[in-house]
C-alpha cells in the first residue's frame, strides 16, 4: 500500500494542506499552535470550515485550540477567536499551561485521522498525513495531555452586556 504523506515547504503549500484537511473534516479538529500562526488559521477558507464543521457535527462538532497568549490572539483581531466566541458549544481556545508554553510544537488533527506536523523552527516545513491514523492517536495523546492542563483564557471570553 503506498503511503499519503508529503512533505509541505513554502507557505502556500502549507496553506493549501490546511485547506485540504480542514474542509474534510466532518467533526472533531485539534490546532496545537503556539501563535494561532495568522498565515494558516486567520482566513475565511479556515473560518468556514470550521463553521461547516460545526454544523455538519452537530451536538459532536469539537474544535479545540491550544494557544500561547489567548490575549495577542484577540487583539490582533484573529478570525478564529472571534468565531470561537460565537461557536461556545464546539469550539474552545486554551492557553497552554506554563510547563508547555516555550515548546514551539505545532500541528492539527482533523477527525483522528489526518494530520498536518510542522517542524519545530524551520517555517512551514511539514509533514503531511491526510490517513495518518496512528501519527493521529499519538499526537492525540499529546494533545489532550495539553489540553487537561491548559486554561481557558479568560481575554478570549465572549462579553455579554
Amino acid at each position: 500500500m503506498e503511503s499519503s504523506r508529503y512533505r509541505v515547504e513554502s507557505v502556500a503549500e502549507a496553506v493549501q494542506a490546511v485547506d485540504e484537511l480542514m474542509t474534510a473534516g466532518l467533526r472533531k479538529v485539534d490546532i496545537l499552535s503556539p501563535e494561532l500562526d495568522p498565515a494558516l488559521y486567520d482566513r475565511l477558507e479556515v473560518v468556514d470550515a470550521v463553521r461547516q464543521l460545526a454544523v455538519t457535527g452537530g451536538r459532536r462538532a469539537e474544535v479545540r485550540i491550544l494557544v500561547r497568549d489567548g490575549g495577542e490572539i484577540s487583539r490582533r483581531g484573529h478570525r478564529l477567536a472571534t468565531l470561537a466566541q460565537q461557536l461556545t458549544s464546539a469550539m474552545e481556545i486554551r492557553r497552554l499551561a506554563d510547563e508547555h508554553a516555550d515548546d514551539d510544537t505545532a500541528f492539527l488533527i482533523v477527525d483522528g485521522r489526518a494530520v498536518i506536523r510542522w517542524d519545530a523552527g524551520s517555517g512551514y516545513a511539514a509533514l503531511v498525513e491526510p490517513e495518518g491514523r496512528a501519527t493521529a492517536r499519538r499526537l492525540q495523546r499529546s494533545f489532550t495531555e495539553r489540553w487537561d492542563r491548559g486554561e481557558p483564557d479568560i481575554e478570549l471570553r465572549r462579553l455579554n452586556l
